[in-house]
Parts: structure tokens; C-alpha cells; sequence
């Protein structure tokens, strides 16, 4: 049983590793929960799994009115997720974050039902630091996530991150254009938008070798590709969407882009050097300490929000194209954080604990 959810850097990787426990024994099933309003509503089914739904809500950053909502809600989805575990009968219970992941815990941890949780950020989220402290086994993508989760058995994993961006490659003839992708995940980042916008002035000098991809989301894909067509780079590809990211990534020399856990997963896997402007309302700033981590592996240029400017992301996307063997090293630097057995590791200890128990 799998729970959590919520977005999309949740529920792609639990499906991976579901993915991957069924694959191992045919004879097995996979059954998630999570909550009526996150993204697992649409992706889940997709996958081919079943979907529980409990009642649950945030309790951190809220107003409140909105806490004591969710406050109210506790009894509640904990009666649900009891009710699901003794309807399910899991063999391992797997919290991967997000709202819904406390209560089942706790009701199957209840229920004698071994538990593990996966960390997937450098800095971990409430719901681990919570379930941390009596759950069977911790899986973390960084060993600094163990440390703060004070499970010293915390097992490093890496996230789970899908093979075809392991197996990516990118041919180049020597003395050919750069590539430089700008991308803010599905939704688009109106902040990475705004000062690409306006470093494309500072970056007139490299029109004639620098090709640029800029992924925008949908509600400003209009208003940039304006700002692309007055300037330089006229012939720019400006998108509403990319799909499939891996490609993009492959074909980039240098990407742009915010710092969550599963994108820089996926920038490590493919080894590309990164401008990484971590997303400044992220729950415990955990985007700037995923960030900060793949800086000190020589990886990326962090630039937070508060320092983002213009002139500042065109210096740095300057420095970096007319360096190339700089772009190389932060690549293979990178590349020293992925795991691509991370997927294999994960159900292993799930596996190790469902036998033990």
C-alpha cells in the first residue's frame, strides 16, 4: 500500500517503485491512497492502480480558518485510513509524503503493519519528520535528509527517476551551437519567465551562438514569446509545454530551471549543468536546500528569488556558454548525485521489512 500524494514530484516516483514491486511477482498488488484534491485522482488510475481516498489537509503555513478545518479532519481520515488497511490487509505500507500519508501510517503501524517512508528533498517535509520516529524503515534520496530525520539506519537510495533519462545522450559536433533551456515545471514559473525576459537584452552578444527552448506554462506562453520576438532571439522556441522533458534536457547544454527534488534528480541523471532558482514558498525553503546540495557538488549556480535579477541570471548563463568545459564539469558533477538503481533499492528494503516482520 502506498500512501501520499498531492503533486506530481509525489506520485510519479511511488508509481515507479509500484511499478517495480509488481514486476518482481506478478501475484502482487499495489494499492494507493491519497485525497480527493491532489494530482493522484487523474495519474493514479492512469497507472493502471487503484486509489483509496481519505480526508486530510494541511496543517503548516495555513490560516485559521483553514487549520481548523483541517484539524477537524484528523479523527476523521484516521478512522478512513484504519478502515482501508483492515479492508486491504497490506503485507508493507509505504509513505512517499503529502497530506494523506500520517494517518495510514499510523492506522497500519496501529494495525501491526510494517511501515517505511521515502524521503525525496535534501530538507525534509512535516509528514516524515513526523513518521520518522516510529516507522519500521526510512529510504532517503540524500544522506542529509537521514541526518535530519534523526534515523541514524536511514537507508540512501536516491529518488526514483525513469531509465530513459539514464540512457539520454547527446551528440555534438564540435563547434556547434550552444543550447540553453529555460523550463519551471507543467504549471510554468512566472518569476524564472520575468527574468529570462528581461536578460535577453544582456544576452544580445551570444544570438549568434546560443539556440534558446523556453517552456512557460500556459498562462504566460503569449506574453514571452513577445519579449522573445523583439529581441535577439527572434527564432526561439517558446512553449507552453514539453513533453518529453527528457529530450530537452538530453540536448541542453546548460538548463534553467527551480530545484525540486525530482528535477534535479532528472538533471542529474542526464548530467547537464544548471542555473537552479529554487521556488522561494516551498515548504521549509526545502527547494534552496536541494539547491545548495548539488551547488557543493559543483553541479549548479544557485540564484534564490531575493538575489534573482535580470543582469544576474544573464552573468550567470554568460559565464557558464562562454566556458564550455565548464558546462562539461557541472554536468559530470551532477551527474555524481544520481542513482539509477534508486527504484531497485527502494523495493528492496520494502521487501527486507515485509519479510522481517
Amino acid at each position: 500500500m502506498v500512501a501520499g500524494g498531492g503533486t506530481g514530484g509525489h506520485i510519479y516516483p511511488a508509481i515507479a517503485i509500484a511499478q517495480e514491486f509488481v514486476r518482481r511477482d506478478p501475484r502482487r498488488r499495489v494499492v494507493f491512497v491519497g485525497t480527493q484534491y491532489g494530482l493522484e485522482k487523474t495519474i493514479v488510475p492512469k497507472a493502471g492502480f487503484p486509489l483509496e481516498f481519505i480526508s486530510a489537509g494541511g496543517l503548516k503555513g495555513k490560516g485559521p480558518l483553514e487549520l481548523t478545518k483541517n484539524l477537524a479532519r484528523l479523527p476523521v481520515g484516521f478512522l478512513q485510513a484504519w478502515q482501508v488497511v483492515g479492508k486491504h490487509h497490506p503485507n508493507v505500507v509505504l509513505g512517499v509524503g503529502g497530506y494523506s500519508s500520517g494517518s495510514l501510517l499510523l492506522a497500519a503501524k496501529m494495525r501491526g503493519v510494517p511501515t517505511a517512508i521515502h524521503e525525496q528533498n535534501a530538507f525534509p517535509g512535516l509528514a516524515n519528520r513526523l513518521l520518522a520516529k516510529f516507522v519500521t524503515a526510512v529510504a532517503v534520496a540524500f544522506a542529509d535528509a537521514g541526518t535530519r530525520l534523526k534515523r541514524t539506519d536511514a537507508v540512501v537510495t536516491g529518488n526514483p527517476i525513469r531509465k530513459e533519462f539514464f540512457e539520454a545522450t547527446r551528440h555534438s559536433a564540435p563547434g556547434s551551437r550552444h543550447r540553453l533551456l529555460i523550463f519551471g515545471g507543467s504549471q510554468g514559473s512566472h518569476v524564472l519567465n520575468e527574468a529570462m525576459s528581461g536578460a535577453l537584452l544582456f544576452l544580445a552578444r551570444l544570438k549568434d551562438r546560443v539556440d534558446i527552448v523556453h517552456q512557460t506554462g500556459p498562462k504566460e506562453v503569449e506574453q514571452v514569446r513577445a519579449a522573445y520576438r523583439t529581441s535577439a532571439f527572434p527564432n526561439a522556441r517558446v512553449v507552453a509545454y514539453l513533453d518529453p522533458i527528457v529530450d530537452e534536457i538530453a540536448a541542453a547544454d546548460l538548463v534553467v530551471s527551480r530545484a525540486g527534488a525530482m528535477t534535479i534528480g532528472e538533471l542529474a541523471a542526464v548530467g547537464r549543468a544548471a542555473i537552479l532558482v529554487p521556488f522561494a514558498a516551498a515548504a521549509d525553503n526545502h527547494q534552496e536546500v536541494n539547491a545548495r546540495m548539488v551547488e557543493r557538488a559543483g553541479g549548479a549556480i544557485v540564484i534564490t528569488e531575493s538575489q534573482l535579477s535580470p543582469e544576474r541570471l544573464a552573468t550567470a548563463i554568460t559565464d557558464v556558454i562562454n566556458d564550455p568545459q565548464r558546462a562539461v564539469r557541472m554536468g559530470t558533477a551532477a551527474r555524481t548525485l544520481a542513482n539509477p538503481d534508486a527504484t531497485k533499492n527502494i523495493v528492496d528494503l520494502l521487501e527486507k521489512i515485509e519479510r522481517t516482520e
